[in-house]
């Protein structure tokens, strides 16, 4: 059985795309393509994985994780950029989290599957 998966990203081809690849090798995808929403319903203990791009509109991929992850301490945290600039400018500012996990866009599915598998495979 596989792991229960969030991905968050206002494209929605991407969004899509993560989804696809994750449930091929069993794993169980929830999408939200806008932050607020997820915001809304959360529901802490439910999720292993948290898949966030991190340019999005209102709220970006670190406020929104720095928000999951108060209310799940226990989830684990993926970051998918496009704008590796933007990514090197904005984590100082997030530094109590860690985030030793990227995914630079465009990604293919075996190093997007990849990155996954081993993010899953490291403690909580």
């Amino acid at each position: 059985m596989g792991n229960n998966i969030l991905i968050v990203d206002d494209d929605v081809g991407t969004a899509l795309f993560f989804k696809i690849c994750l449930e091929d090798v069993g794993h169980q995808v929830t999408i939200f393509n806008d932050p607020g929403s997820l915001l809304e319903e959360f529901e802490p203990g439910v999720y292993d994985l948290l898949i966030t791009d991190i340019r999005m509109p209102r709220i970006n991929g670190f406020e929104l994780a720095s928000r999951i992850r108060i209310m799940d301490s226990k989830i684990r945290i993926c970051l998918a950029t496009a704008f590796e600039e933007y990514y090197q400018s904005i984590i100082k500012s997030y530094s109590d989290l860690s985030f030793n996990c990227i995914i630079r866009k465009p990604i293919n599915k075996d190093s997007f599957l990849e990155i996954v598998e081993n993010r899953l495979k490291q403690p909580k």
